[in-house]
């Protein structure tokens, strides 16, 4: 079976601003600045993988690109009932490109018919950070740490399943990073209820409930971030036979805290996957 993905994985997407007063020319002037950032990195993936052993073993393997983008702006206001027109506003918008490839490969195993377990290790190599053209500054690379990951499902009636999954990634031995940025944690984990209000011969409507606890991989000073998600989805899987899919879409709506000390905040998300696969 063939596989193609295009997925999100390190979004840079946030504004910040700041005021202070400021010495001009012996006189106290009020300075506002606003700093923002907009894009990040996604991985666009090929992948092939196989049944085996009397169908209840799978293997598959893919490959990977980092593409993406970032887009960094600062803006200096001062106030003008101060200084008149004597000094203008300034502002800096700098531009980079984001590249680099990893791999993975993972197996699947149905040990029983109504339970399924499945295993991944993904390798990377350092993405690249590239100036865009009118952008000053050198290239810089990024390592990325060799990520394990397992889960299984449990099938507790035709239309009801149970699943859970663990992840271990090690973001302190990553190079590139500034001191003391990289989070110490290693471990998300998570898990969920599937439901499926839909049932035909080729196609199905599952409803899909979960939570969980993702270590991501940056910190703020001296306090690793826990990031808590409870998500509810809706999946309309459009071709399925013998339980697997080849054509679908997945829409879910996700509301998490991130914390990290004294940082905190709420936030809603919204995902839509689509998937295509074939023999």
């Amino acid at each position: 079976m063939a596989t193609f993905t295009l997925a999100g994985f390190m979004e840079q997407r946030w504004t910040g601003e700041r005021s202070e007063l400021i010495d001009l020319a012996g006189e106290q002037v009020l300075v506002e600045d606003r700093f923002e950032t907009s894009g990040g990195t996604s991985i666009a993936r090929l992948g092939w993988a196989q049944r085996v052993f009397r169908q209840r073993l799978a293997v598959g393997v893919s490959v990977g690109a980092y593409v993406g983008r970032l887009e960094q702006s600062f803006d200096r206001t001062l106030d003008s009932l101060s200084i008149g027109d004597r000094v203008r506003p300034f502002s800096e918008l700098s531009e980079w490109r984001y590249s680099g490839y990893t791999l993975a490969a993972g197996i699947s195993a149905d040990p029983h018919d109504l339970i399924h377990l499945a295993a991944a290790v993904e390798w990377s190599g350092d993405i690249t950070e590239t100036p865009r053209p009118g952008t000053e500054g050198a290239a810089n690379t990024y390592s990325v740490p060799l990520r394990l990951s397992g889960g299984g499902t449990v099938q507790l009636t035709p239309r009801f399943q149970l699943n859970g999954s663990i992840a271990w990634q090690d973001w302190s031995s990553a190079t590139g990073f500034p001191d003391g940025v990289a989070s110490h944690l290693k471990f998300t984990y998570g898990g969920g209820l599937e439901w499926r209000a839909i049932q035909q011969e080729t196609r199905s409507v599952p409803l899909r409930f979960g939570y969980r606890r993702v270590v991501p991989p940056f910190r703020y000073h001296r306090y690793d971030p826990i990031e808590t998600v409870w998500s509810a989805g809706v999946g309309f899987n459009i071709v399925e036979l013998a339980a697997i899919r080849f054509g679908w879409i997945d829409l879910a709506a996700e509301y998490g805290t991130r914390d990290s000390h004294p940082l905190s905040e709420r936030f809603w998300r919204g995902t839509v996957s689509l998937g295509i696969s074939r023999f």
